[in-house]
Parts: structure tokens; C-alpha cells; sequence
């Protein structure tokens, strides 16, 4: 019959369609989706240069190369062409190139939660390490022609994203992955020689075939595992695999990636905490770290001006006019950001002076955020002086001089604005006479909606944009990144400027105080991830940036923008996370008093950033790759022996005689071997057969006349009939073992360490040989040269 080939194609295709349709699943893990496209490019790159030579019949070894070479061209094009020779070979500038991106991305890594920017750095490292998963699959799969063990490489794309993400995989990245894997299984075809040269056995297609009870079964356990893993695993919150199941015990990061990882913070069952504050306010004090004002694309996210920061802290001022302010109110305030990690200092706006913070940081003078180094707000203690001139209805009702001296990136209408949401703003503020008016009108209006942390993850449209814009006010229900973006891009269709400020809602007091000199004795108010928050800033001339609430159950409306829909205007929190939030009605428990030190904010609630989650899964995918490195070295050499022929076939007699507990002994001839193997036989008598069949196909092989033609094929299944029979013969408990660490597959290793104790050994005997002859000679050298010493002493 003519030999068959290798559905490489398939194959490779299916391949493809797992690693890339998988990587689906890291839209969460980095924000948006603009890193898709170089990951599909590396990935296809690396498996079409593994599959181009592949279909010119190169070398396993030469085929892995030409994929490496791939991969490295489609490298260089994606992320280093302009350093790179012809735009795909590395050159003198490439490795400089390679050790930025790597810093960028260790950066990412280290500072930043999740969903990440998409820079260079991560992308670059996204995509180069699912195309070298890729290639390691394919080499799995077609190189050592273990189609179904590639399945681990394919899990390890999908570590990070289960560890990382709260609704993990997700049902799109875990489809995709899944079909590309049953696809490599179904294309993985037999062809005329193996991966190592020789040709395939004719059994071991039938052996390798999956049966449909074997996937049953493989179905119902990973059914079982699921189910039963969660309950009994310490760490696994609620929810099965692909959704839902995830490590808690590594914590979070609680450093604050505005408008990303507010929701992952506010849906954490347990508030994490982050840092500590005292007042001297006469109202609630909301921390302030940073705003957004390009509302334009997909992903909002604040502006970088750090080449525009002012220095230093002790000297703050604000670019805009407060002439319409009848007084202004000063505050102090003291902050203790104990693990939270930004590189924004938190602070009550607006700031004026910054005292003790360690570090560099300046401020930027169009927002007056205060900005350093990556995770350099953490373990931090210092002062905030802050003024805001003392707003009032009337005050407010009367600001509506044009704006001046804002720039136009605070007032333009965001591209794409759905009709609804302009249909909306223009009919909830028609009757509206003043800016004033239509801020009120734009309040009262979204505080009708549902506060719902869940509801914008159930219906898809959690994050931010106009498509999520547009669906927020259809569904009616969100949380404050909704209600903050949809005031504020409202707020703009109507002629009034606006911006979202992200931080900290007021919290809660503790019940202590903070001594400070001058202010003395000050409430102190603790904050955790619950109480992340976003609200809008409107700008009124004469006035400035001016803070409203239209979130509902959250925060606390100021007194200037309740009305009579507003009621009392406190915060009615599901958690009561805002209740008693005046500070002036705080009673401090008499005589406890916090030192001027960073209070204790940390413990096992401090969040973490990616590196012990990359760590954890990197171990478990190691730990898994050690489990079954055994059981793949002995089915490549069973493969390796079946397809040398009658020697190859009894050597694999022999591994399997010493995995079941009867190895051979030297002075063994094949049929004395043949009869104690015999010890295995069941009531069948198929062992008898089996041995007959491969002790006379060997004994012709060796000791007949040249020309005999062995029946390989009918050895080769004696050999599956003997092994069958060894597994039959042993206990379940020793069959698993022989299954996980076969005996024989060390056996090569154990031979080897022999040769080099032999060979150490005879070198060592050769040394001392050499040296022997020496040994006179050196004596009779030392006896003169004390002589000599003697003669020197006695003189």
C-alpha cells in the first residue's frame, strides 16, 4: 500500500486558529484589541516558516530553525524594523531596541493593573511569547508527533488571562482555542516516514486514534474537574472554568489606572486597603489623582504632559480665573497612601501646596494632578493645602461669561457621538437657561438611573466609548465611569466644558485622629478599592472647575447642585461606605491619636501587581511540562524503536519488560527472555502468541539466512499485545506510576551517567598511571631540597 503523508497544512492552520484565536482571551488583560494584529502576524510567521520547511521534507531540527527564523522576521517587522536590516533581520541597532521594549514592558508589568496599555513593550512581548508558543506547539504536535500533549501548550496561552482576568477566559478566547486544538487533532495525519526518518507502524495509527468513549470520558472529567476543583482548591473564587474561576489568593493591585480598573476595585468582595486621610474640611473630601478629557476613540485615558510639569510642590497655582468667587476655602489635609501604587499622588482639589512627599513629582498645570515616577505614590506621607472658592447656587447661576484660557480639548464635542446621547442632552436641559441650569438638569436626570457594578459586564458594554455611552443610557444602569462620561460628554453638547476627575470617593471615618502642627488634632477617614470613583468637573468662567455627583448611591452631591429631586442629597451606598462622611460631625474617640507616620495599610489585603500572577503561572505550567516530560520521552523512543525495524522492535520489548518489573538479564537468550515474560499471560493465551510471534520473527531477523523478510508488522503488535499484558498484570496504583515515569525512559540517562562514572574513572587511573613513574624522582627532589634548607638554616 502506498505510504500516506502528513496533513501539514491542516495542521499548521489549526495551530494558528488556537494560539491567535485563544489570544482573544488577553482583550482584558491589555486594553482594547490594536495588539491583535502583531500577534497574528508573529504567530504566522513562526508557523510558516516551520511549515515551509516542513513541506520540503528538512530535518526536525531544521525545521524548528527555519520557524525561530520566522519568527524573528516577523519580529523585527512588527516591533524593530527601523533598526533592523531590510526591516526583518536583526542588526547592530536591534538589540538596543530589544532591551527598551523589554524595560517598557517590565514597567507595564510590574506597575500597571489590568487591562494594560497597549504599548510597545507589552505588545512586543505578547506577541513574541504566543508565536513561540505557537512553534513550541507545532513542534509538539508534528516534530515529536504528539498531537494531543501540544494541548498544554496551547493551556499556557491561556494561564495569564484565567489568572488575571475577573471573568477569565471567556467564552470567545476559550472557543477559539478549543476548535484550532480539535482541529490539530483531527488534521494530524500519518505520512510515509516520522518526524525522525523512519517510517510509521501501521498499529500505531490505529493506537493513536481517539475512541469516542475515550473522549466521553476526557469530557466528563474536565466536566469533574471544574466542578469539583473550585470547592476544594484554596484560592478559587466563584464560577467555573472558562468563566469566572480565578486565583483570589494572589490579591490585586491597588494602584488606580483610571477609568480601567475602577470596576475590577468596586466589584471586589472585599474592600482592599489602600490608604488614609485626616481633614480639617467642613465636607466630604474627595481624593483626586488624575482627569480625563479626550473623550474621542474607544479607551479613554488621561493625557501625558509630562514634559509639561511644573516644579515644585510648595508652589502650586492654578491657570484660571476665580474672580466670580466672593471667598475662597482653604483645607488641610494629610494622606497616607500605604500600598497604593500610581504614580499619582492623591490629593483634594485644588492643591495648592504639597509637603513630604518623597520623591520627584510635579504638577501639571492644566489639571493641577501631581505625577512622578511609576509606583512612586506608594508608602508615601505627606500634607496637601488645598483652596476651591465657596460655591453657591446663585454664584454659579450667574457664571455664564464665555470660557477662557481652557484650550479647546475640554470644550469640542467628541467625535461619533451617537444620536441618542445628543438627542438626550438636548432634551433634558430644553428648559434650561444658564449653564447652571443644564448641569442641575444633566444631574437630576442620570440620578434616576440604576447604580449596577454587574450589569455592564453581564450586557457587554463595560468600559468606556460611545458605543458603551449609547448603551449605558438605553440600559439605563451602570456604575460611576457611566454616569461620569455620560455627564460629561452631555455637559459639552450643551456649550459647557467638562472633564472626568478619577480617584477616591470620602470613605469612612475611623474613629482616630492625626495630629498636625498648626490645624491640630485632625478626624482620620479611611479608603479602600470600594471606594474608587469618577465624577465630572464642569468649568464655569470666574469660577473654575467645578465638581458635581451624578452618580447615585455614591459619594455625596455638594450642596450647591441639590435640588428637589436630589432630597437630602447623602449618599445612600449599598454598603453604607459614605455614611457619617461630615467630618465636622465626626466625634474623634477621645485621647487616640495617630502619630504623624504612615498608619498600617498593608497586610495580607495589599494588592499585587502581575508578577506573582506570572510567576504562579509560569510554575504551574512548569510543573505541568515536568509531569509529563517522562511519559513523551518514552512515546518517542516506542516510536523511534518501532520504526528501526526486528532490533528497534525487541529493544522496545526489552523497555517494556523493564517498566513492568522485568528487565532482562545479560545472560538471556530471546526465547529464555520470550518464557519469563510469560509470567504476564491471562486466560486469553494471546501473551503466549504474542511472544512466540516476535522470539521466531527475531531469531530469523539475527540468525537466518540473508534475504529473510521479517513480518515487522505482525512484531509490532505482538509488542502492543505484550504490553497490554504488563499493564493487565500490575496493581492500578503501580500502573499509573509506570504511566507518569516509566522506568525505561531514564534508563538512557542512567546509562549515560554510568559511561561518564566509567569514563571519570579510568581517567583518573590513567592520571595516577602517569604520575607513578614520576614518584621517585619527586621524593629524591624533596629530600635534596630539605637538605638544602637545612644547610641553609644551620649557616
Amino acid at each position: 500500500m502506498r505510504p500516506r503523508r502528513w496533513s501539514h497544512g491542516g495542521a499548521e492552520l489549526s495551530l494558528a486558529l488556537a494560539v491567535v484565536g485563544g489570544s482573544i482571551a488577553y482583550g482584558g488583560v491589555v486594553r482594547g484589541y490594536s495588539w491583535l494584529y502583531p500577534v497574528a502576524v508573529v504567530a504566522c510567521g513562526a508557523l510558516g516558516g516551520a511549515a515551509v520547511a516542513r513541506s520540503l521534507r528538512w530535518h526536525p531540527v531544521a525545521v524548528a530553525i527555519a520557524g525561530l527564523a520566522g519568527w524573528t522576521a516577523a519580529m523585527c517587522f512588527m516591533f524593530f524594523r527601523t533598526q533592523s536590516i531590510g526591516g526583518v533581520i536583526p542588526g547592530p541597532e536591534t538589540p538596543g531596541a530589544v532591551r527598551e521594549a523589554l524595560a517598557q514592558a517590565w514597567e507595564t508589568v510590574v506597575y500597571d493593573t489590568v487591562p494594560a496599555a497597549p504599548n510597545v513593550g507589552i505588545t512586543a512581548v505578547l506577541a513574541g511569547t504566543l508565536g513561540l508558543i505557537a512553534l513550541i506547539a507545532e513542534t509538539i504536535a508534528l516534530s515529536c508527533r504528539l498531537p494531543a500533549v501540544s494541548g498544554i501548550a496551547v493551556l499556557a496561552a491561556l494561564v495569564v488571562p484565567a489568572v488575571l482576568k475577573p471573568q477569565s477566559v471567556g467564552a470567545a478566547g476559550f472557543a477559539a482555542a478549543a476548535a484550532g486544538y480539535l482541529g490539530l487533532l483531527a488534521t494530524a495525519r500519518p505520512d510515509e516516514a516520522t518526524a525522525l526518518g523512519g517510517p510509521r507502524p501501521p498499529d500505531e495509527s490505529a493506537a493513536a486514534a481517539v475512541s469516542p468513549g475515550r473522549v466521553a470520558a476526557l469530557a466528563a472529567a474536565i466536566v469533574a474537574g471544574t466542578l469539583v476543583l473550585p470547592q476544594v482548591v484554596p484560592g478559587f473564587d466563584r464560577g467555573l472554568f472558562p468563566e469566572g474561576s480565578r486565583l483570589r489568593s494572589l490579591g490585586q493591585n491597588v494602584g488606580l489606572n483610571p477609568l480601567i480598573s475602577l470596576g475590577n476595585d468596586l466589584r471586589s468582595a472585599e474592600g482592599v486597603g489602600v490608604l488614609r486621610y485626616a481633614t480639617d474640611a467642613r465636607g466630604p473630601v474627595y481624593l483626586r489623582t488624575v482627569t480625563v478629557e479626550d473623550f474621542d476613540g474607544g479607551s479613554w485615558g488621561p493625557e501625558n504632559r509630562d514634559d509639561q510639569l511644573e516644579y515644585p510642590l510648595e508652589s502650586i497655582s492654578a491657570r484660571v480665573s476665580l474672580a466670580g468667587a466672593s471667598a475662597t476655602a482653604s483645607t488641610t489635609t494629610v494622606v497616607a497612601t500605604g500600598g497604593f501604587t500610581s504614580p499619582y499622588l492623591p490629593a483634594p482639589y485644588a492643591p495648592v501646596a504639597v509637603e513630604g512627599a518623597r520623591g520627584r513629582f510635579g504638577w501639571d498645570p492644566q489639571d493641577l494632578s501631581i505625577k512622578g515616577e511609576p509606583a512612586s505614590s506608594r508608602d508615601q506621607f505627606y500634607l496637601v493645602r488645598s483652596a476651591m472658592p465657596e460655591l453657591t447656587p446663585a454664584a454659579l447661576a450667574t457664571a455664564g461669561a464665555p470660557p477662557r484660557g481652557i484650550g479647546q480639548a475640554v470644550q469640542s464635542v467628541p467625535r461619533g457621538v451617537p444620536g441618542n446621547v445628543r438627542t438626550t442632552a438636548e432634551t433634558v436641559t430644553s428648559g434650561a437657561a444658564s449653564a447652571y441650569g443644564r448641569a442641575l438638569a444633566l444631574q437630576g436626570y442620570l440620578r434616576t438611573f440604576q447604580y449596577s457594578e454587574q450589569t455592564p459586564v453581564e450586557d457587554g458594554y463595560d468600559g468606556t466609548g460611545m458605543e458603551v455611552l449609547e448603551t449605558f443610557l438605553d440600559k439605563r444602569s451602570g456604575y460611576c465611569i457611566h454616569f461620569s462620561a455620560a455627564m460629561a460628554v452631555m455637559s459639552r453638547i450643551v456649550g459647557i466644558p467638562s472633564r472626568i476627575a478619577v480617584g477616591f470617593a470620602p470613605g469612612r471615618p475611623t474613629g482616630q485622629t492625626i495630629s498636625v502642627p498648626g490645624p491640630g488634632a485632625l478626624p482620620e477617614f479611611s479608603v479602600d478599592g470600594r471606594d474608587a470613583h469618577a465624577w465630572p468637573e464642569l468649568y464655569f468662567e470666574g469660577l473654575g472647575w467645578v465638581p458635581f455627583e451624578p452618580t447615585p448611591s455614591r459619594g455625596v452631591t455638594p450642596s450647591y447642585a441639590l435640588t428637589d429631586a436630589l432630597g437630602t442629597g447623602t449618599g445612600t451606598n449599598f454598603d453604607d461606605l459614605n455614611d457619617s462622611l461630615n467630618p465636622g460631625a465626626i466625634a474623634p474617640t477621645p485621647g487616640v491619636t495617630s502619630p504623624p507616620a504612615l498608619p498600617g495599610a498593608g497586610g495580607a489585603g495589599q494588592g499585587t501587581p502581575w508578577v506573582p500572577a506570572a510567576l504562579a503561572a509560569l510554575a504551574v505550567l512548569g510543573a505541568v511540562l515536568l509531569a509529563v516530560l517522562p511519559a513523551a520521552a518514552r512515546a518517542a523512543q516506542r516510536r523511534r524503536r518501532l520504526a528501526r525495524g526486528l532490533g528497534g522492535i525487541w529493544e522496545e520489548l526489552e523497555a517494556v519488560g523493564v517498566d513492568h518489573g522485568l528487565a532482562p538479564h545479560p545472560a538471556d537468550t530471546p526465547r529464555a527472555y520470550a518464557q519469563r515474560l510469560e509470567a504476564w499471560e491471562g486466560q486469553d493465551g494471546r501473551l503466549r502468541h504474542a511472544l512466540a510471534t516476535l522470539t521466531r520473527e527475531y531469531e530469523r531477523h539475527e540468525f537466518g539466512r540473508p534475504g529473510y523478510e521479517p513480518d515487522e508488522d505482525a512484531a509490532r503488535r505482538a509488542v502492543a499485545d505484550v504490553h497490554r499484558a504488563g499493564r493487565r498484570a500490575q496493581r492500578p496504583v503501580h500502573r499509573a506510576r509506570i504511566a507518569a515515569l516509566p522506568p525505561s525512559s531514564f534508563a538512557a540517562l542512567a546509562k549515560a551517567l554510568r559511561a561518564s562514572r566509567r569514563g571519570l574513572t579510568r581517567a583518573g587511573r590513567a592520571v595516577v598511571r602517569g604520575l607513578t613513574p614520576l614518584a621517585p624522582a619527586a621524593r629524591a627532589a624533596g629530600a635534596r631540597t630539605a637538605a638544602a634548607w637545612r644547610r641553609l638554616r644551620g649557616g
